[in-house]
């Protein structure tokens, strides 16, 4: 009986402690929880005749692939940040709208290798930021470290007129620290024979080699054929060496490729046999540098002997 009464009593204590609210507790169960503040426009003020149709989204690393399922290795191996995108649609256009995504690439080369990758070859420059092109409804740029796509729900006048006034109006809003400035590398691929519009800055796992990266490759023609020349600036020539027979062993013991003859010129360089294509590597300089996919031994040498002089500073 005793101990039923000793809890009766802290029963009862509890009931009335509970009775009495903190004024604060109840001021705050009360209060309206203060909005969150809604994200800003990707693009402010956006130009004439467009009028945004949702909220900006953000991806991360984690959550690119959730945007561009199937191409999000692409940018990740090519250094990606961030990316932001919102649909605006277009006055008067008859349901015409277009999709702004833009990519924080970190640095102006990182943006130029996905511009470059991605770009299509019927692509003509469109003569905005420091890279654009037009291809179909699309137009691509490359601002200083931000690669940006304006994709319309079609190709018509008035949407490629809105998508230009958009990438001026992003370039002209958006301030970078450096541009991105591809002529010097550029300058290292000869101009005849050039198949317009195919160079590029490959990332990663260039011609399927895992530890191969950041390599500027140009597809070019050579009478009936086609073939590619690449090279990459490295920090010394040693690591040019040293890549450079990386990538031969790579071919031979990987891909079973034969090696050939070598070449007379540069030293140090090889061709190798891929029993149908030819593949060649030397290391001039700083610079790894090589062919691949040439149609013959002799066509392999004679390219061979051109991209050599290029990046060691002859220009044949």
């Amino acid at each position: 009986m005793g101990t039923l009464a000793v809890l009766a009593l802290v029963l009862a204590g509890v009931c009335r402690q509970q009775a009495r609210f903190d004024p604060a507790v109840l001021a705050a169960a009360v209060a309206p929880a203060a909005a969150a503040p809604a994200p800003a426009d990707l693009l402010g003020p956006w130009p004439d005749g467009l009028a945004p149709m949702n909220a900006p989204e953000a991806f991360t690393p984690g959550t690119l692939s959730d945007k561009i399922d199937g191409k999000a290795d692409l940018y990740l191996s090519a250094g990606f940040v961030s990316m932001r995108s919102q649909r605006v649609r277009l006055a008067g256009g008859a349901g015409t709208w277009m999709e702004v995504l833009v990519y924080d690439m970190g640095l102006p080369a990182n943006a130029f290798s996905v511009y470059s990758s991605q770009r299509r070859p019927n692509a003509l420059d469109a003569g905005v930021g420091d890279y654009a092109y037009e291809a179909g409804n699309e137009l691509c740029l490359v601002h200083g470290r931000y690669y940006v796509e304006v994709v319309g729900s079609d190709a018509s006048d008035s949407a490629r007129r809105a998508a230009l006034a958009l990438a001026r109006a992003f370039t002209g809003s958006t301030a970078v620290a450096e541009h991105a400035d591809i002529g010097a590398d550029q300058a290292l691929f000869p101009a005849k024979g050039l198949v317009a519009g195919t160079l590029a800055l490959v990332p990663a796992d260039v011609f399927g080699f895992d530890r191969l990266r950041n390599v500027f490759v140009a597809h070019y023609r050579d009478g009936g054929s086609e073939l590619t020349l690449f090279a990459a600036r490295r920090a010394s020539h040693a690591d040019a060496a040293r890549e450079a027979a990386e990538l031969r062993g790579f071919f031979v013991t990987e891909c079973g490729g034969r090696e050939a003859p070598p070449p007379p010129s540069p030293p140090g360089a090889a061709i190798i046999d891929m029993d149908g294509s030819f593949e060649a590597v030397c290391a001039v300089g700083p610079y790894l540098a090589g062919v691949h996919q040439a149609p013959d031994r002799d066509c392999a040498q004679r390219w061979l002997a051109v991209i050599g002089a290029r990046v060691g500073g002859g220009r044949p």
